[in-house]
C-alpha cells in the first residue's frame, strides 16, 4: 500500500466496512497522507473528488470478490476527468462500445481470414472475410444474450450494455446470421449447409438440450456444461468458418493449405479464449461454469497454452518445407511470439482483466491481417 501511494493521487479501498482486513488497508492508506475512499460498492464513490485526480490507486480486502472490484474500477474509469476533452471522452466510449458489442472480435475474424487467404494460397477476396465477420459477430452476440449469468460478475458494465440494448442486439445478430448464410450461398450449396449447421450448433450451445423431466439424470444439460467445451468450441467454430469452409466451394483451395490454416486459427483462438476464461474465472465459479481453468486449474491451463503455441509454431515452420504452405507461414510465426508474450505477461502479473488486456489479446488477430497486408505490399 505504501509503495502504491507513491504513484497515485488518491486511493480507493474496496471491501466491507466491518472487515478488519479492509479497515486496516484503509488505515495504512490514510497514514500516507493521501485522500482515501473506503467503499463497499461503486455507488459510494465520490465522483466529484475523484474527477479532480489524474491517477487513482485501487486495492481491496482479501475477501472482496473480483466482480465487486471490477464494478468499482469500471465506475472510476467512466468518471470524466476535469482535464479530459470531449474528443478524449468520445474515443474512450467508442473503444469500449467496440469491445462490448463484440465488433472487435468480428473485425479480428475478418483480419484473420484475410491472412488465411494468403497462407493457403487462395486469391484475396472480401467474401470469406465478410462471412467470417458476420458469423463470429452473430455467435458472440447471441451466446452472450442467451448465457448472461457469469458476465454479471465478470463484466457488470457489459452485462448492463446487453440488457439495455437487448432488442437491437438480437436483431443485429439475426441479420448477421442471414448475411453469413447469403454469402456462403455464393460459395456453394455445401458451404451454405455447413454455415447453417454451425449457426444452429452455435445458437444451441447455451440452450438446454435435455428435456426438463430428464435433467436430473444428466449432469450436463447444455453443451456449454461440458468441462472445457467453451474454449474448444470457440476455436473449432472459428477454424471451421475461416479455413474449412473454402474447401466446399473455392477452386483454388487445397487440403494441405487449408488444414495448416485451420490449425493456425484453432491454436490462436484457443489461446485467446482460454486467456479470457482465466480473466473471468471468479464469475464462472460463482455460476458453476466448468471452463478450462476451472477444470484443469490456472497453472495447468497456462502450461497447456504454451504447448498449443509450441505445436502450432512447429507446424507453421514445417509447412513451407513440406510444400503445404508458402513462405508467408514464416512471417506468421510472429503471432505465436505475441501470444507467448500474452501468456507470460499474465504469469508475471502484468496483464489484468479489463479493456486494455482484451485489446492486448485481441491484437493478435489484427496482427495476422497486418502481416498479410505487409506481405502483399512487399511482393
Amino acid at each position: 500500500m505504501r509503495s502504491l501511494a507513491t504513484h497515485v493521487d488518491g486511493i480507493v479501498v474496496v471491501g466491507g466496512f466491518h472487515s478488519g482486513n479492509t479497515r486496516r488497508l484503509a488505515q495504512v492508506a490514510a497514514s500516507t497522507g493521501l485522500p482515501v475512499f473506503h467503499v463497499e460498492t461503486d455507488q459510494q464513490l465520490d465522483v466529484e473528488k475523484l474527477a479532480a485526480m489524474e491517477t487513482i490507486g485501487v486495492t481491496a480486502g482479501a475477501s472482496t470478490p473480483n466482480w465487486m472490484i471490477n464494478k468499482v474500477v469500471q465506475k472510476i474509469e467512466s468518471i470524466r476527468s476535469r482535464k479530459e476533452t470531449a474528443l478524449d471522452r468520445f474515443l474512450r466510449h467508442a473503444i469500449r462500445f467496440l469491445f462490448q458489442s463484440n465488433l472487435v472480435a468480428a473485425f479480428g475474424a475478418f483480419s484473420l481470414t484475410h491472412a488465411m487467404n494468403i497462407l493457403s494460397g487462395r486469391p484475396p477476396d472480401l467474401v470469406l472475410p465478410s462471412l467470417a465477420f458476420l458469423y463470429i459477430y452473430a455467435m458472440h452476440v447471441l451466446n452472450r444474450l442467451l448465457d448472461k449469468g457469469a458476465s454479471t460478475y465478470n463484466d457488470p458494465e457489459t452485462a448492463a450494455f446487453y440488457k439495455r440494448y437487448r432488442g437491437v442486439l438480437i436483431l443485429s445478430g439475426l441479420a448477421a446470421i442471414a448475411g453469413a448464410l447469403a454469402l456462403s450461398g455464393f460459395i456453394s450449396l455445401w458451404a451454405l449447409l455447413m454455415t447453417a449447421g454451425l449457426s444452429i450448433l452455435g445458437t444451441i450451445y447455451s440452450l438446454p438440450i435435455v428435456p426438463l423431466r430428464r435433467r436430473h439424470l444428466w449432469r450436463y444439460s447444455k453443451i456449454k456444461d461440458i468441462p472445457g467445451s467453451k474454449t474448444f468450441a470457440q476455436a473449432f467454430a472459428w477454424g471451421a468458418v475461416i479455413a474449412l469452409l473454402p474447401l466446399l466451394g473455392t477452386p483454388q483451395a487445397s487440403w494441405a493449405g487449408e488444414l495448416v490454416s485451420f490449425f493456425f486459427v484453432f491454436s490462436v483462438v484457443y489461446v485467446r479464449a482460454a486467456l479470457f476464461d482465466i480473466f473471468h474465472v471468479q464469475g464462472d465459479l460463482i455460476v458453476g461454469a466448468e471452463t478450462l481453468p476451472i477444470t484443469l486449474g490456472e497453472k495447468r491451463t497456462l502450461w497447456l497454452l504454451k504447448w498449443v503455441i509450441l505445436g502450432g509454431a512447429i507446424l507453421l515452420a514445417c509447412a513451407p518445407l513440406l510444400g503445404w504452405a508458402g513462405p508467408f507461414a514464416y512471417l506468421l510465426l510472429v503471432c505465436y511470439l505475441t501470444l507467448t508474450s500474452c501468456v507470460l505477461a499474465y504469469e508475471k502479473n502484468l496483464l489484468y482483466p479489463g479493456t486494455r488486456s482484451e485489446a492486448f489479446v485481441e491484437g493478435n488477430l489484427f496482427l495476422a491481417g497486418i502481416l498479410a497486408l505487409t506481405w502483399q505490399w512487399l511482393r
